[in-house]
């Protein structure tokens, strides 16, 4: 199953996944209109800014999910076609406790604050064979959209990738450094010339 994953890397905390995801969530689906519609569509996904590392924070839809364990009432349920985990806001009493026990903060308030709101995983998107909203708006492709496989080796990948670099730089700084006999080799050859 493909889901959304991110490269922290990468991330300039540009806010453009927030705002692609509002749009697509809006009435319109047109940036233009969707400034003037009441109530306003809200972003599902918050990019959190933290010294030297930016996180668009979005439902991961969790296995086993917290959120659709707590709720009193069965508003959250899981999809049982795609295995997102959906608020059904028919259902939503506003208790907030999927919002207390998110492991990830994902769940937050709808506009009129009465009603939980979260990522739905971009369905309708994935339906039309579009990647979800804030993936597809990601210019510096912090955010993909892959099976969970595809990820792991990417990352395995990269990993080998930058301990080669790092062992390469270290060996190359140590080629670099002269041992003690050379510089004191050196020294002599320098007072040699007086």
């Amino acid at each position: 199953m493909k889901k959304v994953a991110l490269d922290p890397r990468k991330c300039t905390a540009c806010r453009t996944c927030e705002l692609q995801c509002s749009i697509a969530h809006s009435l319109s689906g047109d940036i233009f209109s969707a400034i003037f519609e009441s109530p306003p569509s809200l972003s599902r996904v918050k990019v959190s800014w933290t010294p030297g590392l930016n996180v668009p924070v979005r439902c991961v839809h969790c296995e086993n999910a917290p959120c659709l364990l707590a709720c009193p009432v069965g508003a959250v349920e899981e999809d049982a076609a795609d295995g997102t985990v959906q608020v059904r806001e028919e259902k939503c009493i506003g208790c907030f406790t999927c919002l207390l026990v998110c492991p990830y903060g994902a769940v937050r308030l709808s506009f009129d604050r009465k009603k939980a709101h979260k990522c739905d995983g971009c369905r309708d998107r994935l339906r039309d064979g579009l990647d979800p909203a804030c993936v597809s708006g990601c210019p510096t492709k912090a955010l993909s959209f892959a099976d969970f496989d595809e990820i792991a080796a990417k990352k395995i990948l990269d990993t080998a990738a930058r301990e080669t670099a790092a062992l390469a730089q270290a060996a190359a700084a140590a080629a670099r450094e002269r041992s003690s006999l050379e510089r004191i080799l050196e020294m002599r050859k320098e007072m040699g010339n007086g």
